[in-house]
């Protein structure tokens, strides 16, 4: 019995806040509720082929990431390049193709330049293709880091089961970790 009035106490609270929410909503919104599939949102982005052409007029280096990503409401595609004078930071709007911004990294990341300068660094793609032989997927995203003085490629691949995150030594090519997130 106290179970039921429980139960009930509780379907009854978050029927009334879901009323009141949509209430509060419809209200800021001239009383239209309005929803856009994700597809139709999507659908008016450039690529990310075309985000990567794009930052490449602007610096002519190695693309190391490239993740899109909402910053008050704006879709953004957020970019970081390599080349010989160093690391660089471009954000590009998702829908125009603009270059928001261009920052070369310099303070930080000195000794992070030189140290790379001077090493023999596998590419992007290649450690994509050590990556594909440990799990078969999608790449989700890829970041050149540096760790315990050691540059690694952390690669996170989307499965049919899940994900799986992996940790390439940028310099030998050895997987150093592999972690699989079954869903």
């Amino acid at each position: 019995m106290m179970k039921k009035f429980i139960i009930g106490s509780l379907a009854t609270t978050l029927l009334i806040s879901g009323a009141v929410g949509i209430h509060a909503y419809a209200q800021e919104n001239d009383g239209k509720l309005v929803s856009k599939p994700l597809d139709d949102v999507t659908k008016t982005f450039i690529s990310e082929k075309e985000a990567i052409a794009i930052a490449k007029k602007q610096v002519n280096g190695e693309v190391i990431k490239i993740e899109l990503d909402s910053d008050d409401g704006r879709y953004e595609y957020d970019l970081d390049l390599r080349d010989d004078k160093g690391y660089y930071d471009i954000t590009i709007d998702a829908t125009t193709g603009k270059v928001l911004e261009l920052d070369l990294d310099d303070d930080d990341d000195k000794d992070y330049v030189k140290a790379t300068s001077t090493k023999s660094l596998i590419t992007e793609k290649e450690a994509i293709a050590i990556a594909k032989k440990q799990v078969d997927g999608k790449v989700t995203e890829i970041e050149l880091d540096e760790d315990d003085n050691r540059f690694e490629y952390e690669i996170e691949i989307r499965t049919n089961k899940g994900e799986a995150d992996i940790t390439i030594d940028a310099t030998t090519g050895e997987v150093l970790e592999l972690d699989i997130d079954n869903d």
